[in-house]
């Protein structure tokens, strides 16, 4: 949508920030003092939504009677009026925060606070502990820690392995959560009030939820970066089989084929046809057609002659996991392969974990893009702007 469509000097855009301190709703009080904001959602592992306010502090009222209490709880909600179209109205609420630190300065005479959606607070983040997990799966650690600490919770994921021990020393729940989750290539991300984890690849199998285009939605910069460095073609998990009492090596290669190494298995992607492959330039998912008539040849699968392979060595029960954890370790690596940024003129549906697409940007136009984190941002010379880090969807 054309945003600057329905600008007219009767109507002009506006964006303001609602804002309730432990409950109760100080909006009018504050909204003459208020310079700047800035609120961050993030779909990144381990790292919490943050929110930071700056108020002109002339009279020192933030330095006196209004000066905040550290741990104090803040919700907060940005609004815009005639914005993508005359008298419209729109708001994303932001959640709810702790103060976590405040500065006082000057000259000008300003007050800032900074606030986390996991806060000082919170013994899910400060408090060390040592304990041995045993025979646990990851979703029941979300769901001890959730009910532990107050949070809401959310467990995304189709790949929740048994683990038979993983030991926490002397480590927040917090940072044991992140670390277990990692271990079995999965996300953690806390926002709204809940702990989210996730496998990434159901967030980037979700369909394009809009297309920015260049030169229409009110776009102000770009970025975009393909990287080589630190990319990887393909993943060995190695673990013991007990049943087998061998060593097991899987192999999982996105554009080859996967399988246990030495072992004739099926071609899960490229070979004679008909399969799936990664498409070098784009790296997206394309389906090659089927060759009438012929016959592919099945021959031990063997480590790719070019390119780095990512080599894992974990315990797996079974191949199946073998493989879902070969995946998520890749993607955990490659990710970084195509990366970007946009910033244009504040966009409030723009939130973290959204798979889009872009028009108007030559070839970064072929692939899609899922957001790790975006930024509104508002201050009295530049408005409300936003600004969105991305990153390219891997086809696996």
């Amino acid at each position: 949508m054309n945003i600057f469509k329905y600008l007219m000097p009767d109507n002009p855009r506006m964006a303001s920030l609602k804002v309730f301190y432990d409950g109760v709703d100080i909006s009018a009080d504050i909204s003459g003092f208020i310079t700047s904001f800035s609120y961050t959602e993030r779909a990144k592992n381990g790292e919490s939504d943050d929110l930071s306010i700056t108020f002109q502090n002339i009279d020192k009222l933030w330095s006196t009677g209004w000066f905040p209490d550290r741990g104090a709880k803040i919700r907060a909600i940005i609004q815009t009026e005639n914005w993508f179209e005359r008298n419209d109205f729109n708001q994303l609420a932001c959640g709810e925060f702790e103060i976590d630190d405040f500065t006082d300065s000057g000259p000008p005479a300003e007050f800032s606070i900074g606030a986390l959606s996991v806060g000082i607070t919170s013994s899910i983040r400060g408090e060390a502990k040592n304990k041995a997990w045993e025979n646990i799966r990851i979703s029941e650690v979300v769901r001890e820690f959730s009910e532990l600490h107050g949070f809401g919770s959310y467990f995304e994921s189709d790949y929740d392995p048994v683990i038979d021990r993983f030991d926490q020393k002397g480590e927040s729940d917090l940072e044991f959560l992140v670390k277990i989750a990692e271990y079995a290539g999965l996300q953690v991300r806390f926002s709204h009030g809940h702990i989210v984890v996730y496998r990434e690849a159901l967030y980037d199998s979700h369909a394009v939820a809009m297309t920015l285009k260049r030169n229409y939605d009110g776009i102000i910069s770009h970025e975009f970066r393909a990287s080589s460095a630190d990319i990887y073609t393909a993943c060995h998990v190695q673990y013991f089989d007990s049943k087998k009492n061998k060593v097991i090596t899987y192999q999982y290669t996105p554009d080859g084929r996967s399988g246990i190494v030495g072992d004739e298995g099926q071609t899960s992607s490229g070979g004679g046809g008909g399969g799936q492959r990664i498409d070098p330039d784009t790296r997206m998912v394309v389906t090659d057609p089927p060759k009438s008539g012929q016959k592919t040849k099945t021959e031990p699968i063997a480590e790719p002659k070019v390119g780095k392979v990512l080599k894992i060595s974990q315990r797996c029960t079974s191949i199946a996991e073998a493989e879902q954890l070969a995946r998520s370790k890749l993607r955990g690596k490659n990710q970084q392969e195509i990366t970007g940024s946009i910033t244009l003129a504040g966009h409030l549906l723009l939130q973290a974990g959204l798979v889009i697409a872009v028009s108007g940007f030559g070839r970064w136009d072929t692939g899609t893009y899922s957001i790790d984190e975006v930024n509104h941002s508002y201050s009295k010379s530049s408005g409300l702007i936003t600004t969105i880090s991305l990153r390219g969807v891997l086809g696996y």
